[in-house]
């Protein structure tokens, strides 16, 4: 009876942990719909999702350039047949540049806006509405109010959001990965890539580069796992 007792209690404190992660994550939604992989199996395996799941936020931080190739080389199988809605403040991605990652550039629209605030405007707006095979921002800080709304928008759209920022502040994004790119043969672009944070999931980094042939990532080596604040937020 007694511990029948303590198992009620201990389940009661689980449920009441879980309601207090779901009110400081902005949603208690679990994701179970449509997922997208890397296509590269250290990475997916790190995901609780096996990928990144629809109606989702996820945030990179890095090298600007490195991740402009990274993203174009996942983006390319996400959803084929949508448009990819990229809202930047002035950079202009690189036609060619992205089709050797096997995007297509006719899936691709650019929108511009100066002011941070109409970025983030343009992408909760974007991420409403229904039809993208994802949306990307270019916002260098959101806070942590910004980030929940921004969530809350995907999951209503049921759309993937990827917000391109430059500091690493508190937010509702399921993940944060920091990609950085690295010097390898001259022949395959290679990253590091690091989660940093991960909602059920732990920290890890890996090296990996992109097979031009077969138009995926490839591990190179699973590097040793940093200890990082940004994992405990």
């Amino acid at each position: 009876m007694v511990q029948q007792v303590q198992e009620n209690a201990s389940a009661g404190v689980i449920e009441q942990l879980r309601s207090r992660i779901s009110r400081l994550t902005g949603s208690g939604r679990v994701l179970t719909g449509k997922t997208f992989p890397f296509h590269e199996p250290h990475l997916d395996a790190a995901l609780p999702w096996g990928g990144l799941p629809a109606g989702s936020l996820h945030e990179l931080v890095g090298h600007a350039p490195s991740i402009t190739g990274f993203l174009a080389a996942f983006l390319a199988r996400v959803r084929p047949g949508r448009p990819i809605l990229w809202i930047t403040s002035e950079q202009q991605p690189y036609a060619p540049g992205l089709a050797a990652f096997g995007l297509d550039h006719r899936r691709l629209t650019i929108a511009w806006a100066r002011r941070p605030q109409d970025r983030l405007w343009a992408f909760e707006d974007a991420l409403r509405t229904p039809g993208f095979a994802a949306v990307i921002a270019e916002v260098d800080n959101a806070d942590l109010t910004e980030t929940r709304r921004l969530q809350l928008a995907a999951e209503s759209g049921n759309g993937l959001g990827l917000l391109v920022r430059r500091d690493a502040a508190p937010s509702a994004a399921l993940t944060r990965w920091r990609v950085d790119t690295v010097l390898g043969d001259g022949r395959s672009p290679r990253w590091s890539v690091t989660l940093e944070r991960c909602r059920g999931g732990q920290p890890a980094s890996w090296l990996v580069e992109f097979d031009h042939a077969s138009l995926h990532f490839r591990l190179v080596a699973a590097l040793a796992d940093r200890s990082l604040a940004a994992a405990a937020e």
